[in-house]
Order: structure tokens, then sequence, then C-alpha cells
């Protein structure tokens, strides 16, 4: 164990610095065009089930619309395309990801500190403006409680594997550390911008075409309704999380974090909606995408940094 963490991210020239970003682009159009093919399958798929079986939470999904499909299928295709990826880029195993054990107690105190940072937002929010809450008809059920953990295990282990276990490896590998955490940070806050619902596409017009619609959107992001505290947030939770992977050294500890987080939002959001007027319409907005959540993650980040540098 020991010798593992002293070779942390022992950097390696398995490619050069230009031939590893231009293939990491290369990668990125592939899941896209990967995604484009997966979203209206996905789409078909789910609407054949609820048709079916008349279940809830399939008919929630395709409330939700085609670009939602696309933006999910992003992160499918993603996980698909990295193995072959990898072997190009020279990794010929999983160990890379640095999935060390740590201690339970570690652990739960991490998975805490990312609940309670959650819960102490929605408090603040809750206290200074009442009035941009909506209270939603929630069935509170043991099945709702499974799905939430279910659903915070599976997000929390699936991102942080792509992206801090493998993406941040592979830019660590060709990059100085600072650059890599800026830089799998930034593409972490792009991937989560996604096209949403504002691509007007018809749910009986759904095609593969109506996929490879949605490619230029998705690139394009950054002006597609962009929002910039929505943007600085993701980012520094993507930094937060990265620093917590240095500090432990085990993939375990951003994981934590990042189930804590999703958890707390899951069961916030089955009770309340936080919307705020735009254009004149109240639109739902995320319960993260404040300035008091852009400070308190910041101020940890900052923490972790100032806390043992050296090891940084």
């Amino acid at each position: 164990m020991t010798a593992m963490k002293n070779s942390f991210f022992k950097r390696k020239s398995f490619s050069p610095q230009k031939n590893g970003m231009i293939l990491f682009g290369i990668f990125y159009l592939c899941t896209l065009c990967l995604a484009a093919i997966l979203a209206p399958l996905l789409f078909y798929t789910t609407k054949f089930l609820t048709n079916r079986f008349s279940i809830e939470l399939f008919q929630h999904f395709i409330d939700k619309g085609f670009g939602k499909f696309f933006d999910r299928s992003q992160l499918v295709s993603l996980a698909i395309l990295l193995f072959p990826f990898l072997k190009i880029c020279g990794f010929h195993s999983l160990e890379d990801v640095h999935l060390i054990k740590i201690s339970r107690r570690e652990f739960l105190l991490t998975f805490s500190g990312g609940f309670i940072l959650t819960c102490t937002i929605f408090a603040w929010l809750s206290f200074h403006n009442a009035f941009i809450f909506k209270s939603v008809v929630a069935k509170v059920y043991f099945w709702n409680f499974f799905k939430f953990t279910m659903g915070a295990i599976g997000i929390g282990f699936g991102e942080e594997i792509i992206f801090r276990g493998i993406i941040f490896n592979l830019f660590s590998r060709n990059l100085n550390r600072t650059c890599s955490i800026l830089l799998v940070s930034l593409f972490f806050a792009y991937c989560h911008l996604g096209v949403g619902n504002n691509l007007k596409i018809s749910t009986t017009d759904v095609t593969i075409f109506s996929g490879f619609r949605c490619i230029i959107p998705a690139i394009m992001s950054i002006g597609h309704r962009f929002n910039l505290l929505n943007f600085l947030n993701l980012t520094t939770f993507g930094v937060l999380l990265s620093l917590l992977l240095l500090k432990n050294k085990s993939l375990l500890s951003p994981i934590a974090f990042h189930v804590g987080v999703v958890f707390a939002l899951m069961n916030i959001r089955s009770f309340v909606d936080v919307t705020t007027l735009v254009d004149g319409k109240y639109c739902s907005i995320g319960i993260l995408d404040t300035w008091l959540s852009l400070a308190l993650q910041g101020f940890v980040a900052l923490g972790l940094v100032l806390w043992r540098c050296e090891k940084i």
C-alpha cells in the first residue's frame, strides 16, 4: 500500500503532450457520435417500456425530453469508448484508476462533508429566499430512498472513475498537476452543461438524425443558454474532487464526497423545487447554483491546498 501511494501519479511518457491532447479531442468527438446513435435507441426503448409496463420511473424520463437522453447517453458512450482509448494512450489495466481502500471512518466523514455542504447551502437559501421554493408532491416510500441511494452511488462512482480516475490520470501523464486539475475540472463542468430541453425535437419524430442534430449544440453549449455561475460552481466542484483525490491518494475519497452531495440533492429535490425568474417565466434551477455554493466550495478547496500543501 505504501509503495503504491509513493508512486501515485508518477508521470510516464506514454505519448507526447501534443499527441495526447489531439487523441483526447478525437475521443470526445467519437463519444458524441456514439451518443447520437444511442440517444434515439434509448428513447424508444424507454418509451416502449413505459407503454408496456406503465412504470412511473420510465415516464419520468420520457417527460424530460430527447435532449436529456442525449446528455445521459454521452456518459454511456464515454464509458464504452474508454477501454479502447486507454489502450491507444498506453494504459494496459485499470490499476491506474487508484481505487485504493480507505478506512470506513474516512469514507463516512468525507461522505458527511458533501452531504452537510449541500444541506448548508439549501438551509441558507431557505432562510433568505423562501419565495423561490415551490413544494413538490412527493411520494415518500422505501423505494424512493432506495432509488436515491442507488442513484447517488451510481453517479458518484461512475463519474469519478471516468473523470478523476482515468481522464485526470491521462492528463497528469502529459501535463503538470495544476494544468491537469484545471483541464479535467473544466471538462467535467462542460460535460454537465448538456443540451437539455432547449433543442426542440418532436418526440414523435425522433430518429438517428435527431441524435446527430444534438452534436453541434453539445459542442457549442457554452453559448447555449450558458450560465456562468453554474459553470464556475461545477468547475470548482471538479477542482475540489481532484484535490481530495490527491490528498488522500485514493479515488474512494472524491467518490464519497460526490455521493454525499448527490444523495442530499436527490432527497431535497424530492420535496421542493427551486425556481428563479428568467425572461418573465419561473424556471427550475440547481440548488448549488448560488454564490454561497461557489464560496463554500472555494473555501474548502483552498483549505485542502494549504493543508500539507507540499504533498500536492
